[in-house]
């Protein structure tokens, strides 16, 4: 059977998009993803057995005509063309529309074509978006009607009862999509957990009082490093500057305002703000460090996803350094694999961080950390999961 994957951003490179594509060609789907083109790249592609289709160049025409040409709008008839083109006429296929924006292209798609509908529910954009307007510096955003809070609920409400299934990334985003009257056997969670194969080797074990944060993501203010950096200077008020180093891999607008923090406390020291690393690089900082940090503002959106990073950082045998996200803190819980600060509580986090300057603690929460992602946090879990769920459409 045909797997087409619609995915709304340029292509490659989707971690989550790479994983589903390639579990459903390992076990014999023929699939193909299809992306935006903003970036003017060659329209047809492939990786390893997955072909790539992407939206036209467009040459020769101004950027913002381009960008309004490949805009992730459900009635954008550039999307809905080409996706006429890369879905079977007369065989049944498996469609997998990639987060809201989208989804309500299935409706005139399934009058056309014989398909079977997924919607991988990666984000819950009107929680995402309400947080995004709550923390942001300005508020551009919910007046945009395309990324208001509102417009996207009452849309979403109205996608998601098209769907055959629908995947989550985590307990409490199933559990909200089964609250808007989604019946339970057709939402099941497929989270973002890494492959076995991507789980580093043994490390040598903790050792000494230096506390080596990392983190890896975005530089936003949905993604609390303020707190992360004040709670860095109070941790230096009773303990000595080489007892702590802070690296920060990342881009986004945040920056420029986290360099003014850094130089305001004093610590330029002890952070680096990195920018965007090539994956070796990001891999070679991990190695080198004892400590991942997710110091997340507590918001209904991060309640209802889950980032990557805490399984690499649990996969490299880093304990946790965390805020009370609801299931960021439930798997630490769960694994043992690492501390839980208050929210924008940057005492608190300099509290933890005197914890973990132990290294037998680090070691213990390390590698309860690593034992959990080999144990259940893993993608061959998770793709066990998906393959049954495209089985099961696939037969009604």
């Amino acid at each position: 059977m045909e797997c087409v994957i619609v995915y709304k951003e340029e292509y490659p490179w989707d971690v989550r998009v790479e994983k589903i594509a390639l579990s459903l060609a390992k076990h014999g789907y023929s699939v193909t993803i299809l992306a935006r083109n903003l970036q003017q790249r060659p329209t047809l592609d492939s990786q390893e057995s997955v072909r790539i289709q992407r939206l036209p160049r467009f040459k020769g025409l101004p950027r913002a005509l381009r960008q309004l040409l490949n805009l992730p709008l459900w009635f954008n008839p550039v999307w809905l063309w080409h996706l006429l083109t890369v879905l079977p006429k007369s065989s049944p296929s498996a469609l997998i529309i990639r987060d809201l924006p989208l989804a309500k292209i299935i409706i005139p798609l399934k009058k056309l074509r014989k398909i079977h509908t997924v919607l991988d529910m990666a984000e819950c954009y009107p929680l995402m978006y309400n947080s995004i307007q709550t923390f942001s510096s300005s508020n551009g955003m919910g007046q945009n009607p395309f990324k208001n809070p509102r417009v996207a609920q009452r849309y979403e409400r109205k996608a998601i009862h098209h769907f055959d299934h629908i995947w989550t990334m985590i307990e409490e985003s199933r559990e909200r999509t089964i609250r808007m009257g989604i019946p339970d056997h057709r939402v099941t969670i497929v989270s973002n957990t890494p492959p076995l194969d991507k789980v580093p080797g043994d490390r040598p074990p903790h050792s000494g009082k230096q506390v080596r944060i990392v983190y890896v993501g975005f530089l936003s203010r949905l993604r609390g490093l303020d707190t992360l950096l004040q709670g860095v200077n109070i941790f230096l008020k009773d303990n000595l500057r080489e007892h702590i180093k802070v690296d920060i891999i990342g881009k986004g607008r945040e920056k420029e305002s986290l360099s003014r923090l850094i130089k305001e406390l004093k610590i330029s020291d002890v952070v680096t703000i990195h920018g965007w690393l090539e994956q070796k690089d990001v891999d070679n900082l991990l190695a080198n460090a004892n400590v991942g940090a997710l110091t997340y503002r507590d918001c209904d959106h991060w309640n209802h996803t889950i980032p990557n990073k805490i399984f690499d950082y649990m996969a490299s045998s880093l304990p946790v350094l965390a805020t009370q996200i609801r299931p960021i803190s439930r798997i630490i819980q769960i694994a043992d694999c690492g501390v839980v600060c208050e929210d924008q509580n940057p005492q608190d986090v300099a509290d933890k961080l005197s914890l973990l300057t132990d290294p037998m603690e680090r070691q213990r929460m390390g590698s309860n950390g690593r034992t959990a992602v080999i144990e259940r946090y893993n993608w061959e879990n998770d793709e066990s999961q998906l393959l049954f769920d495209i089985s099961r459409i696939s037969t009604q």
